[in-house]
């Protein structure tokens, strides 16, 4: 008789309870792995949220401070800390226990630091089944607080006064940075001074940490900016006597916020310079220091003749003050004995050896390695005297090959340019303050006087965002970006009378997303 075989369903049966057991052995930790590493994932990404909600708000708190050692503003800045930490991590967040928390305020000469640490147990769902009951994370986030080492540069040439917009601009400017209460600038943490240029160059307020408090303080000294119908426009002094305080004594802060706001209404009409003089000009190294500059009433492009519309030399610096002073052309370089120029400014092209101003020019105030360690020293070794080499007015620069001649209004127009778009190279190249320049362009609306070119403007402030308007088209079309990625980006603003204020406010904004 046939020998009965084993029934194939035990075999079976058996089969699946031997596969669901080993499923479920090695399954369901698989499972749970992904349940909880997720949950574990979920939570610490919260975790770090809120650290870095705590370091950043508190951040802006930090800057407002002026002494971190004092134990009251120490305590309201870790106070503001803790507020945003339990705002974005909830007690017991899916179960989870914060088990330490801290926040750290520590200074230097750069800026001021919070530290914001903090950890967490997290318990464990499916992997209890491994004797796994809880997991620990941690975050950590570091906001640094910059200090704003700022330099204000004002235009006061004659085209503000041409269309009084002395008191928009004084307005804007006390919102800005001297009311206290409208000033996101703080009195005893940021550095700030003043510096105005028309065709000469004036020191109006002296780097100050307590400029809204000091005696006299910034709004003084911007209610008393030396706006005057005759003034030109030397864009390159003011933004050099700008960077150059950057380096002062009361500054000098590499890490910390360099910033320089440049406002201006007008193309350059005027640059300092060493122009070397014929011999009857009684100068014994035959070398003036002055200022030469165009008329800017001509139309653009500028003619090439007229030359009874250029003048100088003038005095690289205004000093003091100048109750009812009108002219900025009276302020004359010396020595000027024997000159054409020091009884008529408009003979200055005869007075200068063929008629012609250097291919390279520059400032002569405030100049040299002891001054600036950016710029290259413009001074003979040993002798003081300065050199007939510095920034290029001709190339490289703005305008291409503008020539020298000084009885040449389209030359010295756009060797203005030149020298101020060099100088603002030179700015942007500085690593070891890399100052930003935020750059405020005041159009008037229907006025009569010589429309800005705004795409200079933005290439100044080398602004990532801009996109040209085509104000120059021999220049630069419309619709291309001015920005250089190898130099320090800074942002450009075109403001009316109207708008100059939300101007302000868009540099306040700016800085404001850059101190923390």
């Amino acid at each position: 008789m046939p020998r009965n075989r084993p029934s194939n369903k035990r075999n079976k049966g058996f089969a699946f309870i031997y596969v669901t057991l080993v499923g479920c052995l090695l399954l369901l930790p698989m499972a749970g792995m992904a349940v909880d590493f997720g949950m574990l994932y979920n939570i610490n990404a919260r975790l770090q949220t809120a650290v870095d909600a705590a370091a950043i708000g508190a951040g802006y708190m930090l800057h407002a401070t002026t002494n971190i050692a004092d134990p009251v503003q120490l305590a309201a800045i870790t106070a503001d800390a803790q507020a945003y930490f339990n705002a974005n991590f909830p007690a017991h967040y899916f179960g989870a226990t914060v088990t330490s928390y801290s926040a750290t305020v520590t200074g230097s000469t750069a800026g001021k630091t919070i530290t914001v640490t903090a950890s967490a147990n997290v318990p464990m769902l499916l992997l209890r089944v491994l004797g796994i009951r809880q997991s620990s994370i941690g975050a950590r986030a570091v906001s640094n607080v910059r200090y704003i080492a700022m330099m204000i540069v004002v235009d006061r040439s004659g085209s503000i006064v041409a269309e009084s917009a002395q008191s928009t601009i004084i307005n804007a400017l006390n919102t800005f940075v001297a009311n206290s209460t409208t000033s996101h600038m703080v009195d005893g943490v940021d550095t700030v001074g003043m510096v105005s240029f028309g065709a000469s160059w004036k020191m109006d307020y002296a780097p100050n940490l307590h400029f809204q408090t000091a005696t006299p303080n910034i709004g003084t000294a911007i209610n008393d900016i030396d706006f005057a119908s005759t003034n030109s426009t030397n864009t390159a002094e003011g933004l050099y006597q700008a960077w150059t305080e950057l380096y002062s004594s009361s500054m000098n802060l590499p890490g910390s916020l360099n910033v320089i706001v440049l406002l201006t209404d007008g193309r350059p009409s005027s640059f300092t310079g060493s122009f070397t003089t014929v011999s009857g000009c009684n100068n014994p190294s035959h070398l003036v220091n002055g200022i030469l500059q165009s008329y800017v009433g001509l139309g653009w492009p500028p003619p090439t003749s007229n030359s009874n519309d250029i003048v100088g030399l003038l005095g690289t610096q205004l000093l003091g003050s100048y109750p009812g002073w009108t002219a900025e052309t009276s302020n004359l370089a010396s020595p000027h004995s024997g000159c054409a120029f020091a009884t008529t400014e408009t003979n200055v092209p005869g007075d200068l050896n063929g008629g012609n101003f250097p291919s390279s020019v520059g400032p002569i105030d405030n100049v040299g390695i002891t001054y600036n360690p950016s710029y290259p020293n413009y001074l003979t070794p040993g002798t003081g005297i300065p050199t007939q080499t510095g920034i290029p007015a001709t190339n490289p620069g703005y305008y291409a090959a503008p020539g020298t001649s000084a009885s040449n209004p389209r030359s010295v127009r756009y060797a203005s340019f030149n020298v101020a778009d060099n100088m603002a190279t030179l700015i942007r190249q500085d690593t070891t303050l890399s100052p930003m320049l935020f750059v405020i362009g005041l159009n008037y609306s229907g006025g009569a006087t010589e429309a800005l070119d705004e795409d200079w403007l933005a290439r100044v402030a080398n602004d990532p965002n801009y996109v040209t308007v085509g104000s120059d088209p021999a220049i630069k079309a419309a619709g291309l970006s001015v920005y250089q990625s190898s130099q320090t980006p800074g942002m450009y603003c075109n403001s009316t009378t109207a708008t100059l204020s939300a101007c302000f406010a868009q540099v306040t904004s700016q800085l404001l997303r850059l101190i923390p």
